[in-house]
């Protein structure tokens, strides 16, 4: 109506510009790309990484450190030592019960039972008892029971030889023999002999018979500690000699240790089989004092008399004296 021509303005809107076919192109090329992408075989992160990053960057490989682990130290092991047990034989008088006893050498009621085989605390005036103490205890080395033994005279012996060579006193033999001061003794005499500290074992046992006579020993030669020494009162003290290669069962090595100023004690005498000993440091003298001893070694042989008794033999003669101050 108005003249203008509406066929040529449809033909117009219906052409495609170059803009909408670059379009086109973009948008399948994309396409294409990521189809090519997801068809392609990768097996591991790794793979995936480098498709996508440029191949001159390098990757950094993982490196596993091993944890290290602690290896236990070893244990030592400790070996239990055994405990040296000393019987020493106690009269029981009115008064003292199994409790009293075990207070006093400082033991258990149970273990005085089992040395005796006591099924019951029950005990009487009179009885004889085995109380077990450690060797080295001070109860052992302070409760020791006195023990009379008979000695035969011998030509040349004095009660200051026999004392001195048995482990006991003059004073105790004239006592035990009454015997007066200044009294001549004779060989073949059969004298008392009180001696403080034999272990049961010297009474109990039965020698072998031997058809030679035993031997003689020479006399000991003390080693340790050094004439003079001085010793630390908070340590124990260690006595060393010279030995024998071999007692007999029915032997001892006698050690005496003689008080030589008021601070010492007057100590029992100490049988030992080993050619060494050692004083507890309990015995050690009060702080700021000084306890000086004087100290001999023999050895002694025990046998048996026809009525069953024990005979005491000096089996050497009594060592050279040393002295040393504990303090």
């Amino acid at each position: 109506m108005c003249g203008y021509d509406l066929r040529k303005q449809t033909q117009d809107n219906r052409r495609l510009s170059w803009v909408d076919l670059l379009l086109v192109v973009a948008v399948v090329a994309v396409l294409a790309f990521w189809w090519q992408l997801g068809t392609q075989n990768v097996t591991s992160p790794t793979e995936v990484v480098q498709a996508i990053l440029p191949t001159s960057i390098p990757l950094l490989a993982a490196t596993i450190t091993p944890t290290p682990t602690n290896t236990p130290v070893p244990t030592a092991t400790a070996i239990p030592v055994q405990e040296q047990i000393r019987l020493v034989r106690h009269e029981v008088v009115s008064g003292e019960t199994l409790l009293s006893l075990a207070i006093t050498y400082d033991v258990s009621v149970e273990e005085i039972q089992r040395a005796n085989n006591l099924s019951s605390e029950l005990i009487r005036a009179g009885d004889t008892l085995n109380i077990p103490i450690p060797q080295d205890s001070t109860a052992a080395q302070l409760q020791a029971a006195v023990t009379d033994f008979q000695y035969v005279v011998r030509p040349g012996d004095t009660l200051s030889t026999i004392a001195i060579q048995l482990g006991s006193s003059v004073d105790s033999i004239q006592s035990a023999n009454q015997l007066a001061a200044g009294q001549f003794i004779q060989p073949g005499d059969v004298l008392v002999i009180p001696v403080v500290g034999a272990p049961v074992e010297a009474l109990d046992l039965t020698p072998s018979p031997s058809a030679s006579p035993p031997p003689s020993y020479s006399q000991m030669e003390l080693r340790l500690p050094q004439q003079g020494a001085s010793l630390a009162r908070d340590e124990p003290v260690t006595l060393e000699w010279s030995g024998v290669a071999e007692l007999a069962s029915n032997e001892w090595y006698l050690l005496q240790l003689l008080p030589r100023n008021l601070v010492a004690q007057n100590l029992p005498t100490f049988w030992v089989k080993q050619s060494r000993y050692s004083l507890d440091s309990a015995l050690a003298p009060p702080e700021g004092q000084a306890a000086e001893y004087a100290w001999i070694v023999s050895v002694v042989r025990v046998n048996r008399t026809e009525d069953g008794g024990a005979l005491l033999e000096a089996a050497s003669p009594a060592s050279a004296g040393r002295t040393f101050s504990w303090k």
